[in-house]
């Protein structure tokens, strides 16, 4: 059974799942950050066992951005990226945001646009450690369009 568990602040779960997948397996040096302490943080657990995690943090009260989705690699493949994701932008929407920014690996902006996941922009190419990265974008919430309601 997969439970969600959120946290505020970046559990000793996340930490570890991060450090295999974007340090070990990935080579990124600069893992940590200084909002570690400021965002929640998402762990899956699969019959008590840390399988994925992801975080959000706000970028303004309706603008949250989703950062540092991992997946243990078993279980790569087997739609758990797909749940992080999910359970992540259901975290937005209860905080009263409306629109879920990421910075996609190029590789996995497939992933991403199968979400609802669009480039901002032109989709301009832009590096964070070597690594090619696009910004993208999800409306989770449609402003409310003046003049539509029935009167």
């Amino acid at each position: 059974m997969i439970k969600p568990v959120f946290t505020f602040g970046t559990s000793e779960e996340a930490k570890a799942i991060r450090t295999r997948v974007f340090i070990e397996e990935q080579g990124f040096q600069e893992e940590f950050d200084a909002y570690e302490d400021s965002s929640w943080c998402l762990v899956l657990f699969l019959d008590g066992l840390p399988i994925a995690t992801g975080r959000v943090r706000p970028l303004d009260p309706e603008h949250f951005q989703i950062e540092r989705v991992a997946v243990e690699k078993p279980f790569r493949g087997k739609s758990v990226g797909t749940y992080v994701v999910k359970f992540l932008c259901t975290k937005i929407k209860t905080l009263g945001g409306r629109i879920a920014s990421l910075n996609a690996q190029l590789d996995k902006t497939g992933f991403y646009e199968h979400l609802g996941f669009g480039a901002v922009g032109d989709g301009e190419v832009f590096f964070e450690e070597g690594v090619p990265h696009i910004a993208m974008e999800k409306v989770l919430i449609p402003l409310a369009r003046k003049g539509r309601g029935r009167f």
